[in-house]
């Protein structure tokens, strides 16, 4: 509108420079940034009842891990030494013996043996003892003597006996302590089975005689009798092992003898009256009284054998 003038934008204000960089001279390099530097981290203080836990807490470890080491039970068989298990290797064998033995089936007990081809680790070999109760039996008897032999061990033993779906085989497996297994197994048709006490692979132990012992003590009368019908010279070697029962269970045994391969002939002189378990045309076993007699040849070559059990 003519005379009326309206008021003007004020002009707008300019931002405040920010300093200029010195620029450069002729031949110099440009101003370069300043390094990054973090900010120094704060002094922790350490509080003297916390620095006093933290000591007394390791300490306390130390100490719990020491008394472990010399009291601990081994959670695990490579903790034990060979010399460790032996003894109850003998115990066992004693107890299976007993477990085993009746009146309608015979026991013969094997020697000590050593395994030295087992290894704890592919690194670390060891060594393994063994020792085998054979039991023989009549036919179509081998899951009942089982099951005999597993209700007459220990009840902490733990025994068991399992079959096969189609029941044709038969297994006992029990844990006699510390690492010592107690096995067998056979097929329902067989004629024999073997008990098993093992120690599982142990670390070797150099000052241990692994060896089988000699046993001693008497021949029973029954025995001798097969040797002289065989005309077997009474050479033998003896197997024993501790009853539960504080008797001691032994086995006499013949290797080698040379033999009339017909042993029902041979035998019929001495198994009059015998209970007769097995009397196959090379193995016959029978018992006379507490003894177990089993005769089995091979191309004239004899294995004679008689056991007094714990009975």
């Amino acid at each position: 509108m003519a005379g009326v003038t309206s008021p003007a934008d004020p002009p707008a204000q300019p931002s405040p420079a920010e300093p200029a960089l010195p620029s450069a001279g002729p031949g110099q390099a440009g101003p370069q940034p300043g390094p990054w530097h973090l900010p120094p981290e704060p002094k922790r203080k350490w509080r003297p009842w916390l620095v006093a836990t933290v000591a007394a807490w390791g300490v306390l470890l130390a100490g719990g891990a020491i008394w472990a080491v010399r009291n601990d039970p081994p959670t695990v068989a490579e903790q034990r030494t060979i010399a460790d298990a032996l003894p109850l290797v003998g115990l066992v064998t004693g107890v299976v013996v007993q477990a085993a033995d009746a009146p309608d089936r015979t026991v013969e007990i094997g020697a000590l043996t050593v395994d030295r081809g087992c290894s704890i680790t592919p690194v670390r070999p060891g060594v393994e003892a063994l020792r085998d109760v054979t039991v023989r039996v009549r036919d179509d008897q081998v899951p009942g003597a089982l099951d005999s032999v597993a209700a007459g061990l220990p009840a902490d033993y733990r025994a068991e006996v399992r079959h096969n779906e189609a029941s044709t085989r038969f297994a006992l497996h029990a844990d006699a302590g510390n690492f010592v297994g107690v096995d067998a197994s056979a097929a329902g048709s067989a004629t024999a089975f073997t008990v098993q006490v093992s120690t599982g692979c142990r670390p070797r132990d150099a000052s241990i005689d692994a060896s089988p012992a000699a046993g001693t003590g008497t021949a029973p009368p029954a025995f001798l009798d097969v040797l002289k019908a065989l005309d077997v010279q009474p050479k033998y070697t003896v197997n024993e092992a501790a009853c539960p029962n504080g008797k001691t269970a032994r086995t006499f045994l013949v290797e080698g003898a040379k033999v009339s391969q017909d042993l029902g002939w041979e035998l019929g002189g001495v198994t009059g009256g015998a209970v007769v378990i097995r009397a196959d045309a090379h193995e016959w076993g029978y018992r006379v009284g507490e003894v177990s007699l089993v005769v089995t040849e091979n191309d004239g070559s004899a294995r004679i054998s008689g056991t007094v059990g714990c009975r």
